[in-house]
């Protein structure tokens, strides 16, 4: 916990594609017996991150130690923060996390569901729109959109991946130059030249969505509920759910079921306080 607010880590995950057998292409179900051994389950290219208005830092297979290297080293930063937030991350980015911890028998974070945020639920909750892609809404409100990624980048960096574990395998250079032709008809030195290519590009890829998340949640938060109740975080029983600044003004009574409540917006950042439960007697409760 930061003592001016509460640290807010936005992030982002890239993975790598599975390889499977088809009869010929086209829409048709893939089941799990038609994927190769080798790539049977998703592999991890790369996990973006950043602290409140921090830069933006990216955590990737070939510097911080393969899969299970970057999510230890993600887990440490998710003990440190109070609020984990990303787009489609709920359903996305969390679960893939948890299963390839499971899957790398690495320690879970239990019920870290509980203090995560997702931007897009917020958005299909609260707007309409044409699309809830990050890169429609990204280019709606100006900020340009995501860097253009195709699956030739996914598939260069997998082949780049791939040869770069037979060389750590003890292979030497004649046997991994005769599997490289064999398996990707290319020969080795052009499979690094577009790996590493294909490889940066795609950490600035996630770095933009990352930075797209942070900017789109902050210019929009004013219109969600969050999930994270910063007057509760500041220990402030009458303080505003956003900011936790206890400047806030009284905004009309709400009746639901049984309970009438004093609703409040804030003076301080401009948005909705949050509302507060009338007892029998008058009393106002905790701002939820």
């Amino acid at each position: 916990m930061s003592k001016n607010g509460p640290v807010v880590l936005f992030f982002d995950i890239e993975t790598l594609p599975l390889k499977t057998f088809i009869w010929q292409p086209g829409t048709q179900y893939v089941g799990h017996k038609n994927l190769l051994p080798s790539h049977s389950m998703w592999g991890l290219i790369c996990i973006q991150y950043a602290v409140n208005d921090g830069p933006v830092k990216v955590l990737r297979y070939d510097k911080h130690g393969g899969t299970a290297g970057m999510i230890e080293a993600f887990d440490k930063l998710v003990a440190k923060s109070d609020i984990v937030l990303g787009k489609n991350s709920d359903r996305f980015d969390i679960k893939m996390l948890n299963s390839m911890r499971a899957l790398l028998d690495i320690p879970p974070i239990v019920g870290w569901e509980k203090y995560t945020e997702d931007l897009e639920k917020q958005m299909r909750r609260y707007f309409r729109l044409p699309s809830q892609s990050l890169d429609y809404i990204s280019k709606q409100l100006g900020v340009g959109g995501k860097v253009s990624m195709e699956m030739s980048d996914w598939i260069a960096i997998s082949n780049y991946r791939e040869l770069t574990d037979l060389k750590d395998s003890g292979l030497d250079t004649k046997a991994i130059n005769i599997v490289s032709k064999h398996l990707f008809k290319e020969n080795t030195k052009d499979i690094r030249i577009l790996g590493k290519a294909a490889l940066e590009k795609m950490c600035h890829y996630g770095a933009k969505d990352t930075e797209d998340t942070r900017i789109l949640w902050n210019y929009l938060k004013s219109h969600f509920d969050p999930k994270f109740n910063v007057a509760k975080w500041k220990e402030e029983k009458h303080g505003c759910k956003h900011c936790g600044n206890t400047n806030i003004k009284k905004n009309g009574i709400r009746v639901a079921g049984k309970t009438r409540y004093q609703q409040f917006y804030c003076n301080d950042c401009g948005m909705y306080a949050g509302r507060s439960p009338i007892s029998k007697k008058g009393v106002l409760g905790q701002i939820g």
